[in-house]
């Protein structure tokens, strides 16, 4: 089945690039267990976005331009290590909330054989907010659990 570029699936791939080059800057940027939290949720990106291309391809839709989302993204992961930790996990709630909104819709709208992909996304998103609630409930050992979860059960896995 081929489908339309709906501007949900454009915010879809736009969202990952911006995510993988926050985290990206974020972990050149930082230092110790930032810099490890950093990476791990870059890997979660970049994961998720070579997703979102694969199914873009399958799909033949064509791929919006990705440069400004990259850009902001690049600049936002560079104020990880110079603003405070809890305002970063909350900046990153508040980034989150509106992809988490769209991916939802996405897998809500989805033929039956998208599902597992939208759910992916979303629970992609989910995992990313959880990381930050973790964090802001000073819980930081279990932070990274949903994201190493996501990325150690998908390693390998095709969609």
């Amino acid at each position: 089945m081929y489908l339309k570029l709906s501007k949900d699936l454009i915010v879809t791939l736009q969202s990952e690039a911006y995510g993988e080059a926050s985290f990206r800057s974020a972990y050149y940027v930082s230092t110790g267990v930032k810099k490890r939290k950093a990476k791990a949720l870059w890997q979660l990106e970049i994961q998720t976005k070579s997703r979102v291309l694969d199914y873009f391809e399958y799909n033949q839709l064509p791929i919006p331009d990705l440069k400004m989302a990259a850009i902001k993204g690049s600049f936002l992961g560079l104020i990880f290590p110079i603003f405070p930790w809890r305002l970063v996990m909350k900046i990153i709630l508040k980034e989150t909330e509106m992809f988490l909104d769209v991916f939802q819709r996405l897998e809500a709208q989805a033929p039956k054989q998208d599902k597992p992909f939208f759910k992916y996304l979303v629970d992609h998103e989910i995992a990313i907010r959880r990381f930050a609630e973790l964090e802001l409930e000073n819980s930081p050992e279990q932070a990274l659990q949903a994201v190493t979860c996501l990325l150690s059960h998908n390693e390998g896995d095709s969609e």
